[in-house]
């Protein structure tokens, strides 16, 4: 049954000069600032996971990933070695970022951020055909421009390559389809969105709470979606990802759930269950910490001016995600520009539509009109300013008190550095690396995070040590002094580097402007005190 709402001349207008140039300014400054990420070394681990994961795809080895393998729970929880030949599924099951393999041929490391920019912008398009449809022009408009100019499209636009960029298209286009009653659009678009990742089901399941409560004429679709929804999350967490390994419930489960629910072994269905059990302290969670939990919220829907605090289509359409970002501890959980915040775009969004849709007269009040230009642009400027991801670093300081800014012409230097070191390592070798030249090494089998990883296990089975490894001290050092993460780098960099020079397995070849390539050779002739070979060559080492 389609939406009476959408029907009419106004049912296909077409699209206004400010739509095109808020979709294509999006697009075009999204891309040159991931562009820049990578030629500046700024674009890091999840960079490189994924161009790897893309990589062994295109050599007919879908999901398989080093990278990946050194964040799996075996390895992390377990202390394993990492395998070259460790499928992602034991982590994630992202089938349908696979489709951008093929880009990789063409565009190579480019490809991702490509693909990145191109959906989240193709994402603001669909929602200007939702918003068009129900609402006057000029709101319209307003509601699109909300979506560019919002930090959580802004943010998961301007990180690492991700998974989740797929949620707000897909999103919309389930909601879309149940709006207008398009049975066929809607199988092709849940099933799509089920291939994102094992919990893409629970933007699905919102999604199809909000039809079955909210439009009756598609409430046998929407029970099916949720239906659906449920059985994917049981199949894929329940027995996909566990015949992998045990990623989900030593490390995913245990990271994000572990305050409520004590063993988590049991998977998905035994955390449901856990949860149920103890009500008071699940509602606890929801509110805890008061501030973080109301500022997230403000935060999310200031662009929107609040409305879906409003709105009722909203809960319902962000139900499930939202309780998981909000029960989840850890740094990510209540962040409103890291990736996460994406499985609540298209309720938020499509919420707000349906809202101003029972509310016309209200655009009409100038105050609101300008009350929301205020919004949208104090929403933008607190988004530049944190500097999400420190992805505008040649912009906007990584520190204002201290004061820590490295301009562009130094992060030029730093990439010529980092671009000679990597000159020698041969194209298929193994190599461990420092986080931010992982993302140029990552289109080979095996690749590890130095200093934590210099040993993995081969296709054989067999663990080994990598042939190469290049560092980067250098590249903390303007951070050091104020930021104790790179601090901190920059000393466990140096200590494994002369550990490895001193243990006369590995030569030094290379310490020039920062950056270090040590080879794995026979015995090399020690000194009377290995490290001062080093320490002589490298005189900032120590």
């Amino acid at each position: 049954m389609s939406d009476p709402s959408a029907t009419g001349p106004s049912a296909r207008r077409p699209m206004p000069r400010p739509v095109i140039v808020l979709a294509t300014g999006f697009f075009l400054l999204c891309l040159l600032v991931q562009l820049w990420r990578l030629e500046s070394l700024s674009a890091t681990y999840d960079q490189a996971l994924f161009l790897q994961e893309l990589w062994s795809t295109v050599q007919g080895r879908p999901f398989e990933s080093s990278l990946s393998s050194v964040l799996s729970g075996p390895v992390k929880v377990g202390g394993e070695l990492p395998r070259i030949d460790y499928l992602h599924l034991g982590q994630h099951v992202n089938a349908l970022t696979l489709t951008v393999a093929p880009l990789l041929v063409l565009f190579g490391s480019w490809a991702l951020p490509l693909a990145q920019v191109s959906v989240l912008t193709a994402a603001g398009l669909v929602l200007w055909r939702i918003a068009s449809r129900r609402l006057p022009e000029s709101l319209a408009i307003r509601i699109t421009a909300a979506y560019y100019l919002s930090g959580a499209v802004i943010g998961p636009a301007l990180e690492n390559f991700h998974d989740l960029i797929w949620l707000p298209l897909l999103g919309f286009l389930v909601v879309e389809s149940l709006l207008e009653g398009r049975g066929g659009r809607l199988i092709i678009s849940a099933l799509l969105l089920l291939l994102v990742r094992e919990d893409s089901g629970l933007v699905l399941f919102s999604l199809g709470l909000w039809g079955l409560v909210r439009r009756p004429g598609v409430r046998w679709m929407s029970a099916g979606l949720m239906l659906m929804a449920f059985v994917w999350v049981l199949l894929v967490t329940g027995w996909i990802q566990p015949s992998v390994d045990s990623s989900l419930s030593d490390r995913f489960l245990q990271e994000k759930f572990g305050h409520l629910v004590e063993d988590v072994s049991g998977g998905t269905f035994a955390l449901v269950l856990g949860m149920l059990s103890q009500p008071l302290a699940v509602m606890q969670a929801i509110v805890s910490p008061p501030g973080s939990t109301l500022g997230f919220l403000l935060a999310l829907s200031l662009p929107l001016l609040f409305i879906p605090l409003l709105s009722i289509d909203s809960a319902l359409l962000v139900a499930v995600p939202l309780f998981i970002a909000l029960v989840s501890q850890g740094r990510s959980a209540l962040s409103v520009t890291l990736r996460y915040v994406l499985a609540l775009v298209p309720g938020l969004y499509v919420g707000a539509v349906l809202w101003w849709q029972t509310h016309p007269a209200i655009w009409s009040r100038r105050w609101i009109r300008r009350c929301w230009t205020g919004a949208l642009t104090l929403g933008l400027v607190l988004t530049l300013v944190a500097n999400p991801h420190r992805s505008l670093s040649a912009l906007v300081p990584d520190s204002f008190s201290p004061w820590v800014y490295v301009p562009p012409g130094q992060m030029l230097e730093r990439r010529a550095a980092a671009l000679d070191a990597v000159a020698m390592i041969p194209k298929q070798a193994s190599v461990a690396a420092d986080t931010p030249l992982l993302p140029l090494l990552a289109q080979r089998d095996a690749a590890m995070r130095f200093p934590k990883h210099i040993r993995y296990l081969d296709r054989d089975g067999e663990p080994t040590n990598v042939d190469w490894v290049v560092a980067f001290p250098g590249y903390y050092s303007p951070l050091a002094p104020v930021f104790e993460l790179e601090y901190n780098k920059r000393r466990s960099i140096r200590r494994q580097l002369n550990k490895l020079v001193d243990s006369g397995h590995y030569q030094l070849l290379h310490c020039r402007a920062g950056t270090v390539v040590l080879k794995r050779g026979a015995e090399v002739h020690r000194s009377a005190q290995p490290s001062a070979l080093l320490a002589r060559n490298c005189p900032w080492i120590d």
